[in-house]
């Protein structure tokens, strides 16, 4: 399921991630992050910077219906960016990569 409007609140997700470690990045943005050739302190600046007008969408995981997740499309020197967030107890970054490669 897909929806336009965000599932989660940017400044909640904004100010829990304050330093690298409350990014609670996944193995997968983890390796998203070292293929754009960023620090994670880079991919932090990147998430302190979105705006709501960056969001793309959000939606559902395959394996569970009632599990969201929130798409925002940015850019970073020069390279359109695909971000994802999801909460359980807090926020993760599910997905931090090149557009495209979605």
């Amino acid at each position: 399921m897909e929806k336009r409007t965000p599932h989660y609140s940017l400044r909640e997700i904004q100010e829990q991630m304050q330093t690298v470690e409350d990014m609670h990045l996944t193995v997968s943005a983890q390796h998203g992050i070292s293929r754009l050739l960023m620090t994670e302190t880079e991919a932090l600046q990147v998430i302190q910077s979105l705006s709501v007008a960056r969001f793309h969408k959000s939606m559902t995981t395959y394996a569970d219906h009632r599990l969201w997740q929130d798409v925002y499309h940015t850019s970073y020197r020069g390279k359109s960016l695909y971000v994802k967030f999801q909460k359980l107890d807090e926020y993760f970054v599910i997905s931090f990569k090149e557009r495209g490669d979605e």
